[in-house]
């Protein structure tokens, strides 16, 4: 899981940026790594953008 503060991205639902802290699980795809994460603003857990 990662552990940097840095943003990974922003909430498809509200477009706050997402700290790589609150990612929940990682994973592999065909076309490269993707990430679930809980949005710090709406609360949402989204597949940041």
């Amino acid at each position: 899981m990662a552990t940097s503060r840095s943003p990974i991205g922003r909430c498809p639902s509200c477009q706050s940026d997402i700290p790589s802290h609150r990612v929940l699980i990682e994973y592999e795809r065909t076309d490269g790594p993707a990430a679930y994460a809980e949005c710090p603003d709406c609360r949402d857990v989204v597949r940041p953008e």
